[in-house]
Order: structure tokens, then C-alpha cells, then sequence
């Protein structure tokens, strides 16, 4: 069976919930005895964290497809602990790509989301919108696909109201866009036809 990483921040953590049709728990149903889906969200974590920890959670599992999500802790302001400068949130990206691409695992970049001003105050649209580009950017550079979400939520309707559980997270509608994006890119690299249902012919 093929097997898809997810690793990411408290976005991915949240994706396992199926109260909030967490997109994680969506491929999990959608590839069932096709592919295992494993969660590797941490809360609070910044790509700092993740380099560090990108091997025994990513690189150890022998992973097909990674979807990885870094940045909505990073792009805080700069007087907030998880604060990563934005060079250094590049580098750290590029670093991990490199990681991945070693393995032989195919790799899909998401920009952080877009965020509440309304309902957080460590974090402004604007300065969240420099880490999704460089994201972004750096994605086309490698030649990797990307789910630009930050710009994406921002196409719904009343986007806070609607996708946003709070400030920085995903609520079931942002949760359903992340999922398909990420579907519609699995299925150019792998389609469901593709894929062998484990089980014993015939049933």
C-alpha cells in the first residue's frame, strides 16, 4: 500500500477531527485499504521544530506523498516567541523539500492560511501573506506543487465567518477546501484507478 504523510502544525493536528472534517480524516475515508494516511500534526510547532523532528516523524516512515503545511506559527509578529524570520522559514522549507525529495517521496507545499485580524492579535494578514509567497515561491522554484490556501479561503464568501474556526484555524468549510485541493493534486499523481485495494479478490 502507498503511504501518505501529512506533517504539519496545529492545522494538521486539527485535520484528524471529524467534528470539524478534518481534511486528514477525509483521506484517510477517501483511500482506505488503498493507502494509509499518518498524521503527523504537532501544535505550536514552526519549521524550527520541524527540522529538527522531520526524521523520525517523516523521513523513518518511508513515505510515497508528503503534504506538508509549515507557517501559520512561524509568520507571527516579530515580539511573539514562535516567531521565525522569513528567511529563515524559506530555508527551513527548502531544507525539508530536499529531506523529502531524498526518500523518493513526492511532495506537496500548503502556504499557511489566511488569518483573522478581527480574532487574533499576534498575527496580521498582511505579514501571514509574506510567508504564504515565499511558500509559494519557493515551490515553483523546486518545480513542487502548491495549495496557495492563504489566498484560496480568501476566494469564499465572508471567508472569516465561514472557513475560520477562530483567528488562525480551519473550520469545516476550510477544512473541505483544504481537502479537495490536496485530492485534486493526489489524483494527477496517483488516480484511485491506479491504486490496488488490499483485500482478497472477489469481496
Amino acid at each position: 500500500m502507498k503511504k501518505i504523510v501529512c506533517f504539519g502544525d496545529s492545522i494538521t493536528e486539527m485535520g484528524t477531527s471529524i467534528g470539524l472534517r478534518g481534511y486528514v480524516a477525509q483521506l484517510s475515508d477517501r483511500y482506505v485499504r488503498r493507502a494509509d494516511v499518518l498524521a503527523r500534526g504537532f501544535s505550536g510547532y514552526t519549521t524550527r521544530e520541524a527540522i529538527r523532528l522531520i526524521q523520525p516523524a517523516v523521513l523513518n516512515e518511508h513515505p510515497d506523498f508528503v503534504v506538508m503545511a509549515f507557517g501559520a506559527n512561524d509568520s507571527v509578529l516579530c515580539d511573539q516567541i514562535q516567531h521565525v524570520p522569513l528567511d529563515e522559514y524559506r530555508s527551513n522549507l527548502e531544507k525539508m523539500a530536499s529531506d523529502i525529495a531524498c526518500v523518493g517521496a513526492w511532495l506537496i507545499l500548503v502556504t499557511p492560511p489566511p488569518v483573522s485580524e478581527v480574532k487574533t492579535k499576534s498575527r496580521t494578514l498582511d505579514h501571514t501573506g509574506q510567508y504564504a509567497r515565499a511558500c509559494y515561491e519557493l515551490g515553483l522554484e523546486m518545480h513542487l506543487p502548491v495549495i496557495d490556501l492563504f489566498h484560496r479561503i480568501q476566494e469564499e464568501e465572508d471567508w472569516e465567518k465561514q472557513c475560520m474556526l477562530d483567528g488562525i484555524h480551519l473550520d469545516a468549510p476550510g477544512m473541505d477546501i483544504l481537502y479537495q485541493e490536496i485530492t485534486a493534486l493526489l489524483d494527477k499523481m496517483m488516480p484511485m484507478s491506479k491504486l490496488e485495494q488490499l483485500g482478497v479478490d472477489g469481496i
